[in-house]
């Protein structure tokens, strides 16, 4: 018997992938689209851009323009789904949508709050703090410039802290110098009383070379951290909150005291010590709670006053990479390290935001767990528009059985259905968030500095930010929708081929 590939018949094959993929495509879409929605589109998206723009050029502070490009962005979503799709699974795509675009923007926001606080803390503290136990930490020079020459560190500052007090000094020339006048802030009701602060001296020698800290300041420089000397008090830069609070500004003067330290019992009693600065600068951290009380001396300034010894509180170390910072630290104070560690002890800048950290992630995990909720609810919704699609596509099923489609065919090509709706919903749903996103970016949300220790809503979307919501409506969409193609793979022959 002759072979039939020999005498070119090629054997009968049963419909591929790529057609039942078409196949699946067509169940999904609308057969003719709809023209009810045929202007809302192009209108609502002429809005979006619109509304955008103006939020983008700066030209409005209202919170109507975002709200406004949000809505029509929304209602463009809404529309191309309802001239594009069935109307059976228009609103789970477009309620899948919706629950990635949230998912996005919380995650964005916590991730935002995440970088800022730990990008901003490091900034004012560096990337590896070495301290030593007790109080004697005089050989700060020595390491500090041995350090320094590592290539991995930018910058080695030795610091002093301490908790103070710090109150307004009344000037006799106050009231007349009209100058002076305008340029100090107008202070609370709460100015001109004495404010407990965090007191913090530096060398500007050797914390000039910190970059992160240099932004922090209004000038650009330390030059405000001024030595004392026979003709000038010595300079201190105020946090931006810090000089409102005390009604001052620049070339007002403050006087910061020390509380006295508790001494042994019938002892004689030490009175605090005080000095007076003369305002130089202001400090703009961005971190609410710092701006509201935080204050730079310089270096021998502060020894003088917080010690009255010669001697350091640690020194922070600035690297060009800071993810090196574990490393360097290990070095330090590690197995093998340079320092004795039960003198010395090293830490870096994840370790001092760990707690922080970890309380965001935890709130991102609760508020992401919660908004999930729409994309299951989405999901439900397609459960419903499969079973009817099943109901009203009983002669289709009918036709490709009598084609040559089997029990799986059918079956994939339902889940098919449900994972091109997951797919329209995961691509729609990032492009809003990612669009609700530059929207929360270009507005720079205010909040309230009493509450938050950011001055306004932070946004930073990361790789997977945008993955885990697009591959959660997918998956939850390919689940769904098993059940229902089970079901349209087993619907009866007979009966949808008589009708």
């Amino acid at each position: 018997m002759a072979d039939p590939r020999r005498a070119g018949l090629a054997p009968a094959r049963s419909p591929g992938v790529a057609f039942f993929s078409l196949v699946a495509w067509r169940m999904l879409l609308r057969e003719r689209p709809s023209g009810a929605s045929r202007w809302i589109a192009p209108i609502a998206a002429l809005v979006c851009v619109a509304a955008s723009a103006l939020v983008l050029t700066g030209a409005s502070h209202s919170l109507a323009p975002p709200l406004l490009a949000a809505t029509a962005a929304l209602v463009t979503v809404g529309s191309l789904c309802v001239r594009y799709l069935t109307p059976t699974v228009a609103v789970s795509v477009f309620g899948m949508s919706l629950g990635c675009a949230a998912l996005m923007a919380v995650f964005a926001v916590t991730s935002g709050f995440e970088y800022e606080l730990t990008l901003r803390l490091s900034r004012v503290n560096g990337h590896v703090l070495l301290t030593k136990y007790g109080l004697d930490f005089r050989d700060y020079e020595e390491i500090a410039d041995r350090w320094a020459e590592d290539p991995r560190v930018r910058a080695a500052s030795p610091f002093a802290y301490s908790m103070a007090a710090l109150l307004p000094v009344p000037g006799p020339d106050k009231d007349d110098d009209a100058s002076e006048s305008a340029s100090a802030p107008e202070p609370d009701p709460a100015a001109r009383q004495p404010v407990v602060i965090v007191s913090k001296a530096l060398d500007p020698a050797r914390a000039g070379e910190m970059q992160g800290l240099v932004r922090v300041t209004s000038s650009g420089t330390l030059d405000a951290l001024r030595p004392a000397d026979v003709r000038h008090v010595p300079g201190i830069a105020l946090g931006v909150s810090l000089a409102k609070r005390l009604g001052v500004g620049r070339g007002d003067h403050v006087r910061m005291v020390i509380p006295a330290a508790l001494g042994k019992p019938g002892a004689v009693p030490q009175p605090p010590r005080h000095a007076v600065f003369e305002v130089l600068d202001t400090l703009q951290t961005g971190v609410t709670e710092l701006d509201n009380s935080f204050a730079l001396v310089h270096l021998t300034a502060g020894q003088a006053l917080f010690f009255k010894k010669r001697r350091v509180t640690g020194i922070e170390f600035e690297l060009h990479d800071p993810d090196d910072a574990a490393a360097i630290a290990d070095e330090m104070t590690g197995v093998a390290g340079e320092l004795d560690r039960k003198l010395y002890r090293a830490s870096t800048w994840q370790q001092h935001s760990a707690s922080t950290v970890a309380g965001l992630r935890q709130i991102k995990a609760a508020v992401g767990l919660i908004l999930a909720l729409l994309e299951l609810v989405a999901g439900t919704a397609l459960i419903a528009s499969l079973l009817l699609l099943v109901r009203r596509k009983r002669v289709e099923i009918a036709s490709l059985v009598a084609l040559g489609a089997d029990k799986r065919a059918i079956f994939w090509v339902f889940e098919g259905v449900g994972l091109a709706a997951g797919a329209l919903g995961a691509v729609t749903g990032v492009a809003l968030g990612g669009f609700f996103c530059f929207l929360l970016t270009c507005y720079r949300y205010p909040l309230d500095g009493d509450v938050y220790p950011i001055d306004h809503l932070p946004v930073l979307l990361g790789p997977w930010d945008v993955l885990i919501p697009a591959l959660a409506a997918v998956a939850i969409c390919g689940l769904v929708a098993g059940p229902v193609a089970w079901v349209a793979a087993r619907q009866p022959v007979l009966e949808g081929l008589r009708r």
